[in-house]
């Protein structure tokens, strides 16, 4: 699902910018921006909620303490507390759940072509007797790709997982089963196995298995065997700045390496970017006087400490292309300018739900009661108890008697 996502809607996008800008490195950043307009709404209803949960702490660590001995009343409570105040505290998590398609669809967009090859791997079984063969028409697997003009395809390999006799030969290509491919696209070859099967890993030893660039494989050896399809990625080696490949993939030390060093500053720069707009999501709790933090709260406040630090250290590590990162930094940076607006917006006052205790809103305003009228409202009257009308009458009667 993801892939058709990617495929249908996200590489659409991304090749429409690239005519637009004639850079696939504009085309990102239009298309983050883009993605982060259309998520807006999510994104308000998600921040908002999660920045009001964490100002609702106090009060519901109040509660907790006042109905501690009695479970059935604090939960009693603690719903109504959410009710009155509109609030519902998985309402911070659904929105971030919708937008995840979303995310994975960009990812998939991002970590093949155009910006970086993808590998289409065909599984073959050589036995030694010629019974039980069979093959089948194609891949279960499929890539997208971008030729130079910009077409988009989807391609599979053919034959598709197979089982042959010790010494049989199969001749593989490729063929689109969406759109169309240019005349010049050539898939480059390798076959892996016996021993090692791991698509990155080396060629099989010649004497065991091999194939020649044009796709004709031969089979010397029983064993599982597979063979993989390198489908090119036309903006992997594209400049973007002081970016020197978008598809440019570098991890681990490689990083400390001065060619890589653009990619190491992305990933620097998504860290800085993460943590400053934690810094406007997320509210650090703060102990009363005389009090200390309990245990949950202890909790939050490492993790909002930590996370960008882990989350960085975590993608020094995992091989992603360069135009990911650059995603990531831009998206970073609209979704706390995003904060920041959401921020400004005024923030309605919270409503105590105390029995029958005077008590006052947390930003210091009136408490509302439950039919919406603020203290001291209720049947009309003011100040001391006395109604506006009765205060009038008592002046008429005193002029009266003045007279």
């Amino acid at each position: 699902m993801n892939f058709d996502i990617a495929y249908k809607v996200m590489l659409p996008a991304l090749q429409f910018f690239a005519e637009v800008t004639h850079s696939y490195g504009w085309s990102i950043i239009l298309l983050t921006l883009a993605v982060r307009i259309i998520v807006w709404p999510l994104v308000a209803k998600s921040t908002t909620s999660m920045m009001r949960m964490s100002k609702l702490q106090p009060q519901l660590k109040e509660l907790q303490n006042r109905y501690k001995s009695d479970p059935e009343q604090l939960q009693k409570k603690m719903m109504e507390f959410y009710s009155k105040n509109k609030m519902n505290p998985m309402s911070g998590c659904l929105p971030t759940l919708i937008q995840l398609p979303i995310l994975f669809a960009l990812f998939a967009a991002f970590s093949g072509p155009p910006f970086g090859d993808k590998l289409i791997d065909v599984k073959v079984n050589v036995v030694e007797k010629t019974q039980d063969l069979k093959q089948a028409e194609t891949s279960s697997n499929n890539s997208a790709y971008i030729s130079p003009d910009n077409k988009a395809a989807k391609i599979v390999v053919f034959p598709g997982e197979s089982t042959v006799a010790q010494g049989d030969s199969l001749n593989f290509g490729t063929r689109a089963i969406e759109g169309e491919l240019s005349k010049d696209f050539k898939a480059t070859w390798k076959v892996v196995g016996p021993d090692n099967k791991n698509a990155q890993g080396p060629e099989s030893d010649p004497m065991n298995a091999a194939i020649s660039s044009d796709g004709h494989a031969t089979f010397q050896k029983p064993g599982e065997y597979h063979v993989i399809a390198r489908i090119p990625g036309i903006a992997r080696n594209e400049h973007f700045g002081y970016l020197q490949g978008l598809g440019k993939v570098a991890n681990g030390l490689d990083l400390l390496k001065p060619n890589n060093w653009d990619t190491l500053s992305l990933i620097v720069l998504f860290g800085a970017t993460m943590f400053i707009s934690q810094k406007f999501t997320v509210t650090t709790p703060k102990p009363a006087p005389g009090e200390e933090l309990d245990e949950q709260q202890l909790i939050q406040q490492q993790t909002a400490k930590t996370m960008p630090v882990v989350a960085t250290a975590m993608f020094f590590f995992i091989p992603l292309p360069t135009g990911v990162y650059l995603y990531l930094v831009v998206s970073n940076v609209i979704q706390t300018l995003q904060t920041f607006l959401i921020m400004k917006m005024p923030e309605p006052a919270f409503v105590d739900v105390t029995d029958g205790d005077s008590s006052s809103s947390s930003n210091g305003q009136s408490s509302e009661k439950p039919n919406g009228k603020k203290s001291g409202e209720a049947n009309g009257t003011g100040n001391g108890g006395t109604s506006s009308s009765s205060k009038k009458k008592a002046k008429k009667n005193n002029e009266k008697s003045g007279k």
